[in-house]
């Protein structure tokens, strides 16, 4: 019995024990069931408050970049530089952009002027569509309150949105778990955001809905237990309200989150259940339980570990992002002052930390401070929770840097403003080059505007990409994009074509071609160039030039009528020299030869008048002929070397004889640097000078003075420049009369009674002179007063170690008469004229020379064969053969290449001289000729002679 008992007892115990171990187990089981389901439960609801606020915060910001890029299109569409043409090309794409920017959120865009109204819209087919509008803008959006409006000098942009669609796709990407579920509210509709559920699944209790509204109207975000009604019956479940705007599309929306609580402990029960049958399993599964809790633990815990690696490492980014971007954190109270800044303030605004948190004191009267507080009360006023600026800002050393302020204003859960925290970035370099992006924008645009030549860009195949054509063409506008380059041109034309536009591409240099287009309006001529425009793109400049081909054309028959009309008047000329300067020949030579003989005053007197009247006819015949030659453009520059001071002293010096007749006083101002030795052309500039120089005598009255003077200035190395000034006290010019002076043939007093005597070229070609040798004349004068004429030309400064000594003063010699004693020489004279003849043989005489004569070419040519002669004087013009073809015949003899052949003639353009030199004569005299030229001459040849004669002798 006490066996049993104590078995019965040990059972009962037993029993009890194992009933205790049971309820212990499920005990145990239940409240680890219960901790780990409200852990997973608590987790999960913290996730899923993240998220939503997370989704409704970049929901936020997506919205603000879309009003900004809507800013954006209105600042284009307020450009007053845009034409019809930007309007029409550019508006289009600006609307497409932005249409792109935000994919599911833009229905239509309408765009109202004050004449007319245009739509955009995407079709289901993602084309782009502009049409012109007519009718209520609104009405299709007004139920969904998705209509977003801006107004601006006359122009109105509604763009009907589709918040619901584009809110739906913007949250797919919101993980939350295959039981939960997307909702947005905006007023009482709601709107399912989730794919998988059909809007007839879910029906939300309408007091919970009640108080979700609540809290939505005043900007609250909450969390709810809930119950909802689907088709499977009534499910538990947690939901995440986060109330947010629109920006100014939409106030008081808000993104509802959630996921059902059945299936998390759902497994539970059913496990659990069978811990009532089956302890082992009960145990072993309770045993499993803790085994995966643990390990869950664990791998929970090592994922936050790496989490919070993640989260620091972002943070040192984002640090180190911060200071890339020149950048500072702050963060200030509801009063406006700042509690916090980074250390980076010091760098950004070159103020010490406790210098900036004192600026934003309650008392503070800082002009940027006040900006700042001014923008967060605007911000409030209008339930803005961020604010988004730049501007300029001045540090305290001076420098001017633009900033860029992005703040985020923070509230309590009852919706009060407790403060903001931004980033204050440096934005100076961003800003410029943005700028500048601007001003060659600006710049291109008015360039591409006013460019009347047809661009076109073209891939590096050849196919037209763009095109801008300020003037319609057929064949040659829109029609033309898409096609080849090989279409655009007449099939003649095309392989040319072709050839440079691959150079150009291969090369990348500018390739031209010229085109002709056959138009209904007529022919028309294209100069086309080809080049790249980068790696990808080519581009043409098609420029009109039917206008050049014709003025080409009408210049061609005007040159040629010129040159025609240029030759008979050269001709004209050379035959008028010719005929006027026979008689002038005898005329002067002999008052030469009289001037030599013994005369009495009276006699003396004549002889005067007569001499000045002929050299004043010579001048006239030189001034026309020279006029005539640089209007033809044939007068050249013949480079010597010489020193400008002693050639401004030899001309100076043939005006003192009539000075001192005038009492004048000639004044001269001679820079050193004059003296030395130069190079260019003498003649000329002692040309330029003897007018300058016999106008200033001339037109000074008695006892008045002339100043000249002459300055060597020094451009680079051995280039210079020569000016040269003539002053005089003399009648002066009317200032209105002095742009005229150098016209031809131009005289101040015209009239038949005038004063002073002229043929009104000297002016005229002193000015060409001094233009063809590289400089200017000008002129300055006060009537009653006097005159100033002034040139600069340029020279070449000589090395005098170089000369050899070419340079070298001549002896001036009065007396010639008998000077074939000093210098004997066997002449033959071909001259055809009698008078010219005579008086030749007048001045030989005079100069001691006896001479043997031909008449014409032939005889003279006949004479040197028989005889030796030193020296020829060869006319030209000669009848039978010419002067010309005389000396080329002999030249032809060996033995009389080296005789010395003196050309005559009456012919003194630069072509005669020439022709004479290229037969073979070795120097030419003009007609008049003057028995001191002559005698000069024969002089010089003498010279040669015997110098040829010492360098043939043997060694």
């Amino acid at each position: 019995m006490g066996t049993k008992k104590e078995n019965n007892l040990s059972f009962l115990l037993t029993t009890a024990l194992g009933v205790f171990l049971v309820f212990l187990v499920i005990a145990l089981g239940v409240s680890f069931y219960f901790a780990i389901s409200g852990a997973q439960l608590d987790s999960r609801k913290v996730f899923l408050n993240k998220q939503t606020e997370l989704a409704g915060r970049e929901l936020e910001v997506e919205i603000e970049r879309f009003e900004e890029d809507v800013e954006s299109l209105m600042g284009f569409l307020e450009d007053e530089d845009l034409d019809e043409e930007d309007y029409r090309k550019d508006l289009t794409t600006v609307a497409r952009k932005v249409v792109n920017n935000y994919p599911g959120l833009i229905d239509t865009i309408w765009v109202s002027f004050p004449d007319s109204s245009i739509f955009f819209t995407m079709t289901d087919r993602n084309d782009f569509l502009r049409q012109p509008f007519y009718g209520d803008v609104k009405s299709k959006y007004l139920e969904n309150a998705g209509v977003y409006e801006k107004n601006s000098h006359g122009m109105e942009v509604v763009f009907g949105l589709n918040l619901g669609g584009f809110t739906k796709q913007f949250v797919e990407n919101y993980y939350l778990n295959s039981e939960g579920g997307k909702f947005l509210l905006i007023g009482n509709q709601l709107t399912n955001l989730t794919p998988s559920i059909s809007n007839e699944e879910i029906r939300f209790d309408e007091s919970t809905l009640s108080a979700i509204k609540n809290d939505v109207a005043l900007g609250l975000k909450g969390m709810y237990e809930l119950n909802w009604t689907t088709e499977s019956g009534l499910v538990d479940g947690v939901l995440v309200q986060y109330p947010f705007d629109f920006g100014e599309i939409l106030e008081n929306a808000s993104l509802l989150f959630f996921i059902e609580t059945e299936q998390l402990s759902s497994g539970v029960y059913n496990t659990y259940l069978w811990l009532f049958f089956v302890l082992t399993l009960l145990l072993l599964g309770t045993i499993v339980f803790f085994i995966f809790s643990l390990r869950n633990n664990l791998n929970a815990q090592k994922q936050l570990e790496r989490n919070s690696k993640e989260i620091s490492e972002l943070f040192d980014q984002q640090n180190l992002l911060l200071k890339e971007l020149k950048g500072f954190v702050y963060f200030h109270n509801h009063k406006g002052e700042i509690t916090r800044v980074s250390d980076e303030v010091v760098d950004i605004l070159g103020s010490p930390k406790d210098v900036f948190l004192k600026a934003f004191s309650p008392d503070s009267t800082h002009k940027d401070v006040i900006n700042l507080k001014k923008r967060v009360y605007q911000a409030l006023s209008t339930k803005t929770s961020f604010l988004d600026f730049e501007y300029d800002y001045v540090r305290p050393d001076g420098k001017k840097i633009r900033v860029k302020i992005f703040e985020k204003l923070v509230f309590d859960e009852l919706g009060r403003f407790n403060g903001g925290l931004g980033i204050c970035t440096d934005i100076t370099v961003q800003f410029q080059a943005s700028q500048q992006l601007i001003v060659s924008e600006n710049r291109l645009r008015t360039v591409l505007e006013n460019i009347p030549d047809v661009i076109f860009i073209y891939d590096n195949l050849g196919n037209v990409i763009g095109f801008h054509v300020k003037e319609k063409i057929p064949g040659w506008d829109e029609s033309s994009l898409g096609k080849n380059i090989s279409i655009l041109l007449p099939p003649d034309q095309k392989e040319e074509t072709i050839q440079a536009f691959d150079l150009a591409r291969k090369t990348g240099k500018i390739q031209t071609v010229n085109r002709k287009l056959d138009l209904p309006t007529g022919t028309r001529y294209f100069e086309i160039r080809y080049f790249p425009l980068d790696e990808n793109r080519m581009m043409s400049l098609a420029k009109d030039i039917t206008s050049q081909k014709i003025w080409e054309k009408g210049l061609m028959e005007a040159m040629d009528a010129a040159d025609e009309a240029s030759r008979a008047k050269s001709e004209f000329l050379a035959n008028m020299s010719h005929e006027i300067r026979t008689p002038m020949n005898g005329l002067l030579g002999i008052i030469d030869l009289l001037e030599l003989t013994d005369l009495d005053p009276d006699q003396k007197q004549y002889l005067e008048i007569i001499k000045n009247s002929g050299n004043s006819l010579l001048g006239i015949i030189k001034d026309i002929l020279d006029y005539s030659k640089i209007e033809a453009g044939k007068m050249e520059i013949n480079n010597a070397s010489g020193k400008p001071a002693e050639e401004l002293e030899k001309q100076i010096q043939l005006f003192y004889g009539l000075a001192q007749k005038k009492h004048l006083k000639i004044n001269t101002e001679i820079d050193p640097q004059a003296f030395e030795v130069f190079e260019t052309d003498f003649d000329k500039i002692n040309q330029v000078i003897l007018n300058l120089v016999g106008n200033a005598v001339k037109f000074t009255p008695m006892g008045g003075t002339v100043d000249i003077s002459m300055e060597v200035e020094k451009i680079e190395d051995d280039l210079y420049y020569l000016k040269t000034s003539v002053k005089d006290s003399g009648i002066g010019i009317p200032e209105e009369l002095i742009p005229s002076l150098t016209d031809p043939f131009f005289q101040v007093e015209s009239s038949s009674t005038r004063s002073f005597q002229g043929t009104g070229l000297g002016l005229a070609i002193a000015k060409r002179i001094v233009e063809l040798m590289g400089g200017e004349l000008v002129i300055s004068s006060v009537l009653g007063e006097g005159s100033m004429f002034s040139f600069s030309v340029l020279l070449k400064k000589v090395k005098v170690d170089a000369l050899s000594g070419v340079l070298k003063s001549a002896d001036e010699r009065v007396n010639w008469f008998g000077m074939a004693k000093e210098y004997p020489l066997k002449l033959l004279l071909a001259e055809d004229n009698d008078l010219n003849l005579q008086l030749m043989k007048l001045m030989l005489d005079q100069l001691g020379y006896s001479f043997d004569e031909a008449r014409n070419g032939l005889e003279a040519l006949e004479m040197v064969i028989k005889n030796d002669y030193d020296l020829v004087l060869m006319d030209v013009q000669m009848p039978v053969m010419n002067g010309l073809e005389a000396t080329k015949k002999i030249r032809e003899k060996p033995s009389k290449k080296k005789l010395f052949i003196i050309g005559l003639s009456a012919n003194v353009f630069d072509e005669d001289q020439k022709k004479a030199l290229e037969s073979g004569m070795d120097d030419y005299l003009t007609k008049p000729i003057r028995l001191i030229s002559l005698a000069k001459k024969i002089e010089l040849f003498y010279h040669r002679k015997h110098q040829n004669q010492y360098s043939e002798k043997p060694s």
